[in-house]
């Protein structure tokens, strides 16, 4: 589902995934604390994505931050994932750091090839 400001959401069994994307402002961070508040009863987890933010604004992250330490949302339940989440969590919330398949596959050195992998692509696979 979607709503204004690059905000999506959804919700899987109890948990709700929240989605950023763009440049987190002010009228971003308000939906989502409008978000994280009117949801807060319905959920047992949340869970917000924020690898796809490009730059923050330090007023809205200051905003959010404080919102986040005053509803009544356990810090325990808020999950965030990318490395923004850093910026933006408080005492109790869980980054979530997820590695770019994409990146690994170009970084030399990263493969240590044991001749057991699954489709292996650098030719010392035992057969």
């Amino acid at each position: 589902m979607s709503t204004a400001c690059g905000l999506t959401h959804h919700f899987t069994h109890d948990d709700l995934h929240i989605a950023l994307s763009d440049c987190f402002e002010q009228p971003q961070a308000d939906a989502l604390i409008a978000m994280l508040h009117g949801n807060r009863s319905r959920c047992k987890r949340i869970f917000i994505d924020v690898s796809k933010v490009t730059h923050s604004q330090p007023s809205a992250v200051a905003a959010f931050k404080t919102s986040l330490s005053t509803q009544c949302v356990g810090p325990e339940r808020v999950y965030f994932k990318g490395r923004l989440g850093f910026d933006l969590a408080i005492d109790g919330n869980r980054v979530l750091i997820v590695k770019d398949a994409s990146r690994q596959k170009h970084e030399p050195g990263r493969h240590v090839c044991k001749g057991n992998c699954a489709h292996c692509a650098c030719g010392h696979h035992h057969h």
